[in-house]
């Protein structure tokens, strides 16, 4: 029996010292909490604000307009060859295999690079919307492309 009481009481501490141990984590939940979102947010901006990053992400707004600029004038290249190939083919009933190939092959390379000025201005859009690349970018870059503007019709 008195072993019984023994161990009834043992159990009744080691209860006891669970509640209040889950009672101090509750209690201290909201600290705990508050201290984690000050780190994160020391973490992020160390991560964020730091030389590297910066230059990284200047360069590559500044890269990135100089490359849409790029393809738009491949664009109008590649237009330009398909509606020369048309001129230059005649008919299209007189159309050779050949002409018929040649033709498919402009008409693809246009595509092609009409597709990659697409992505490339939506990367662009998209790292502007960024809040943690947006800083990067200076007040002679745009913040936002519109694709539309460099695709002809």
């Amino acid at each position: 029996m008195k072993i019984l009481g023994i161990m009834s009481i043992v159990g009744a501490v080691l209860v006891g010292m669970i509640v209040l141990s889950f009672g101090i984590k509750l209690i201290f939940f909201p600290v705990h909490t508050a201290e984690n979102m000050v780190k994160t947010a020391y973490d992020a901006n160390d991560k964020i604000i730091n030389a590297d990053n910066a230059i990284y992400n200047y360069e590559w707004f500044k890269q990135q307009v100089e490359d849409i600029k790029a393809k738009t004038i491949m664009l109008d290249n590649a237009s330009i060859a398909v509606d020369s190939f048309e001129q230059s083919a005649g008919e299209r009933v007189n159309w050779t295999f050949e002409d018929k190939n040649e033709y498919n092959r402009l008409n693809t390379i246009k595509l092609g690079t009409k597709n990659q000025l697409e992505q490339m201005t939506a990367d662009y859009n998209a790292r502007a919307k960024m809040a943690t690349r947006n800083i990067f970018e200076d007040s002679v870059l745009p913040s936002y492309i519109d694709a539309l503007t460099f695709i002809k019709k």
